[in-house]
């Protein structure tokens, strides 16, 4: 086959092009560092890095939930120890005027128990990122102040719910800690249904509470059996004349059990919430009916109530602190209130503690995983600067030798055809 000019011609400008462009993509590279600029340059990996772009958003979100949530939860941690240091004051406080020697003047430990008391609340309301610590998930107003008639401190809204905030695909933790649990007052049903009781049993239980005031009050319960593994609660409180202040008719709630394990798994439907609270603003009255520890099982039907504390720690030193200007020393069972207070405290605070714990384990995981696909991206999308280099000059210097070639092969004239 005859070779003509034009085909070494073209043949020669076509490979010089390729060169050409193969040295003006080995600059690029070096300068921005990426191999590829647009999809066309490589398919797959443009594929590869937008999972791995994906991948890095979502872990990108997931440590500033994590990031945030533990400020939040260092900010938690600070209040409770502040809140503890006073309230490991006012035991002190407490121990001291049971010496004979520091009862002439009351009065002055009552100044001193306010004052903690007044720190306590503006520690209750601390904000975290414009969310109230203590306050649950309602940010409207302050969790925790006095009454209007000054008589008694209250609480302004719902302190009960949880923060829950996403921290992988699979992992969602409550960040907060109700306030509720730290200073309200719950009050718990302990005990087993039989199993084998027939439909239309009645089981009851009672228990003393207590208002703000310090007014005392019977809460009574009664269980009835309505179907299998299903039972009807009702409660209603009386005051010190007989006279219903809630429930009348009594307030009612459904209870299902797991006929397997005997669990309680359904309050009125619900699931999730197996208490709920007891608010009665006429009264003063504010608990929480916690109905976790009922069960069924086989032995003999008993139930009891019990409260962790008779009223919320800021009453219950409201009226120490009235008490003492009246000349009239803390009972036993306040005392033993605010020892009581203390000792939550410590626990919610190994709580918190723990849970502080657990996201600083899953920010450790998410930073590796962050690495890791940062190194996936730069094994598809970097550059190797030292082979870049080796092979731009190889590039180079082919175009030096192939126009050198061409100097001496392609150049001719007229005089060569004649």
């Amino acid at each position: 086959m005859r070779i003509s000019d034009l085909m070494i011609s073209n043949n020669y400008i076509g490979n010089t092009n390729r060169i050409k462009d193969r040295i003006s993509n080995l600059n690029r590279q070096i300068l921005t560092g990426n191999k590829i600029e647009r999809p066309s340059d490589s398919p797959v990996g443009t594929s590869r890095l937008i999972r791995i772009s994906d991948q890095s958003g979502q872990v990108a979100t997931y440590q500033s939930n994590i990031k945030s949530s533990l400020s939040f939860l260092d900010e938690t941690i600070f209040a409770m120890e502040s809140i503890q240091s006073e309230v490991e004051n006012i035991v002190s406080k407490l121990t001291e005027i049971q010496n004979p020697i520091n009862q002439t003047n009351l009065e002055l430990y009552a100044d001193m128990i306010d004052n903690s008391l007044k720190i306590m609340l503006e520690t209750a309301n601390t904000k975290s990122d414009g969310k109230y610590i203590f306050g649950g998930t309602d940010y409207s107003s302050e969790p925790y102040g006095i009454s209007s008639d000054n008589q008694s401190y209250q609480t302004n809204t719902d302190t009960s719910g949880e923060i829950n905030v996403k921290f992988s695909q699979s992992v969602v933790q409550s960040i907060n800690l109700p306030g509720l649990e730290l200073f309200g007052t719950i009050i718990s049903n302990k005990g087993f249904f039989n199993t084998a009781d027939a439909v239309g049993t009645t089981t009851n239980s009672s228990s003393t509470i207590y208002d703000n005031l310090g007014n005392e009050y019977t809460l009574n319960t009664t269980y009835q059996k309505t179907a299998a593994n299903t039972y009807q609660m009702s409660y209603d409180i009386v005051d010190g004349t007989g006279t219903t202040v809630f429930g009348a008719p009594p307030a009612a709630k459904s209870l299902e059990f797991n006929p397997l394990n005997g669990n309680l798994v359904s309050v009125d439907g619900s699931t999730s919430n197996l208490d709920f609270e007891v608010n009665v603003p006429s009264n003063r009255i504010h608990f929480v009916m916690d109905l976790k520890s009922l069960s069924e099982n086989d032995s003999a039907t008993s139930i009891s109530l019990s409260a962790n504390q008779p009223t919320d720690i800021f009453n219950t030193l409201k009226q120490i602190s009235e008490d003492l200007r009246n000349g009239i020393l803390p009972s036993d069972e306040m005392i033993a209130a605010v020892s009581n207070f203390n000792s939550r405290l410590i626990s919610k605070q190994s709580e918190v503690g723990n849970t502080i714990n657990q996201i600083s384990t899953l920010e450790n995981m998410l930073s590796q995983q962050s690495f890791n696909l940062q190194e996936l991206a730069q094994n598809e999308n970097g550059v190797d600067m030292a082979k870049a280099i080796v092979d731009l000059q190889n590039q180079d210097y082919l175009l030096q030798v192939s126009q050198k070639l061409g100097s001496i092969i392609l150049p001719q004239t007229l005089l060569d055809y004649l």
